[in-house]
């Protein structure tokens, strides 16, 4: 299975976005966001194919993200 993280920024913003996506039924973790040499990102790691949802669900949240990335 192919997996996608969504960069938050902020651990706090990570933690709102996994208790929404997990809500919705949309298995997910927390992770430290690769490739970043200032300080530390967060995102939350989903399958590729809950990417849609999930957008769509930040959208509606008003939970904002800096990009989606492959992990490494």
């Amino acid at each position: 299975m192919e997996f996608r993280i969504i960069v938050t920024g902020s651990q706090t913003s990570a933690i709102k976005a996994k208790q929404l996506l997990e809500k919705h039924g949309i298995i997910t973790q927390i992770v430290r966001a690769p490739n970043y040499t200032e300080g530390c990102r967060y995102g939350v790691e989903i399958p590729l194919s809950s990417v849609p949802r999930a957008i769509s669900l930040f959208g509606e949240a008003r939970i904002n993200y800096a990009e989606i990335t492959r992990p490494k």
